[in-house]
C-alpha cells in the first residue's frame, strides 16, 4: 500500500511529551502501512533523539531527522522534503492526538478534493491556571494551527513550505494557511481531534510570550488582504486592542471567576499580576514593533508574489 500520509512533528527537549505524542500516533485506526511520522529533532540535548531512534526499530513506520539550525518552521520544512505522502499532517509534540485523527484528515481531504483540512483541538479544562500554555481551536477563526493541519503535498510545495524568517514561532502556520488558501478550499473536521493538554510555564515566559507579536507584521506584510478578513485591519489594532484592551480584560474576568467560582483567590492574584506585567511590558515593546512595522513595508510586494 502506497503511504497517503506523512506525519511531521518538530520537537526540542520535550523527551516525555514526544513519547506520549508518539504512542497515541502509533495507535491510529489508519492502517500503519498508509501513513508514515517523521520526527525532526531540532538541536535536542535531553535524549530525545536517541529515545525516537530505538522507536524506530520496532516500528518501520516512524523516522528521525536532526536539524541543526532554524526553528520549527525550518524543522518542518525539513521533514516535507523527505516526506513520501501524498498529504502533509502536521501536529505539535506537547499534543496528544486521537485514534482516529489520521483516518478524518485523509477522509476529509479526499471527500472534499480540499488543499487543506484543520481539525478541532481541545484542552482540558480542569487543568487549566494562569501559568499554563494551552491550545484550543474549533474552526470558527481561521488560523488552521499547525498542532492539527494537513494539506496536499502539492500544494504545499507549490506556495513554497512555512516562512522561515518569522522573528518568533509564531504566526508562520497562519501565513502558510492563507497562501495556500488562494489555492483552493480548505475544510473543517471536526472529528479530526487533537487535545492539547496544559504545560505548565514560568512567570517569567508567560509575561514574555507578548514579544511574539512582533510577527505580525511580517504576516501582514505578506498577506494583508487576508490579514484584514481573518484578523483585523491592522497589527496595531491586533496587538493594541485585540491583546492589551480584550485579552486583559477576559483574563480580569477569568480572575473574578477564579476567586468567586473555584476558590483559587492566588490563580486570581496571578491574573492580575500578569495582566499588569504583560501591559506593561508591551508598552515597553513599542519601539521595537514600529521599527518591525516600517522594516517589514519594502517587502511587501516581493512577500505578496511568494
Amino acid at each position: 500500500m502506497d503511504i497517503q500520509v506523512s506525519v511531521i512533528v518538530p520537537t526540542h527537549n520535550r523527551k516525555n511529551l514526544l513519547l506520549r505524542l508518539l504512542d497515541s500516533l502509533l495507535q491510529q485506526s489508519l492502517p500503519a502501512e498508509a501513513y508514515e511520522i517523521i520526527v525532526v529533532c531540532n538541536r535536542v540535548t535531553d535524549g530525545s533523539d536517541e529515545a525516537v531512534a530505538n522507536l524506530c526499530r520496532r516500528h518501520p513506520c516512524l523516522r528521525v531527522l536532526d536539524q541543526a539550525q532554524g526553528g520549527p518552521a525550518a524543522a518542518r520544512n525539513a521533514g516535507a522534503k523527505v516526506a513520501n505522502g501524498r498529504y502533509l499532517a502536521f501536529t505539535d509534540d506537547d499534543c496528544v492526538v486521537s485514534r482516529g485523527w489520521l483516518n478524518e484528515l485523509v477522509e476529509t481531504l479526499n471527500r472534499f478534493v480540499a488543499v487543506g483540512v484543520e481539525g478541532r483541538t481541545v484542552t482540558i479544562p480542569s487543568l487549566c491556571t494562569p501559568l499554563t500554555h494551552q491550545m484550543e481551536s474549533n474552526g470558527t477563526v481561521f488560523v488552521a494551527p499547525t498542532c492539527n493541519v494537513a494539506y496536499r503535498r502539492d500544494a504545499f510545495e507549490e506556495i513554497g513550505g512555512f516562512e522561515e524568517r518569522f522573528p518568533f514561532a509564531h504566526n508562520e502556520d497562519a501565513d502558510l494557511a492563507w497562501r495556500i488558501e488562494a489555492l483552493g478550499q480548505i475544510c473543517y473536521a471536526p472529528e479530526a481531534l487533537v487535545i492539547h493538554p496544559p504545560r505548565p510555564e514560568s512567570f517569567k515566559n508567560m509575561v514574555l510570550w507578548v514579544r511574539y507579536f512582533e510577527s505580525e507584521f511580517l504576516l501582514f506584510a505578506r498577506n494583508p488582504v487576508a490579514y484584514r478578513k481573518h484578523r483585523s485591519r491592522s497589527p496595531w489594532v491586533t496587538i493594541y486592542w485585540k491583546i492589551f484592551v480584550d485579552s486583559n480584560f477576559q483574563r480580569g474576568k477569568a480572575a473574578i471567576k477564579d476567586t468567586l467560582f473555584r476558590g483559587r483567590p492566588d490563580y486570581s492574584l496571578l491574573q492580575l499580576a500578569l495582566i499588569l506585567a504583560r501591559s506593561c511590558f508591551l508598552i515597553g515593546l513599542f519601539p521595537r514593533f514600529f521599527h518591525a512595522s516600517h522594516a517589514s513595508r519594502p517587502s511587501a510586494a516581493s512577500y505578496s508574489r511568494a
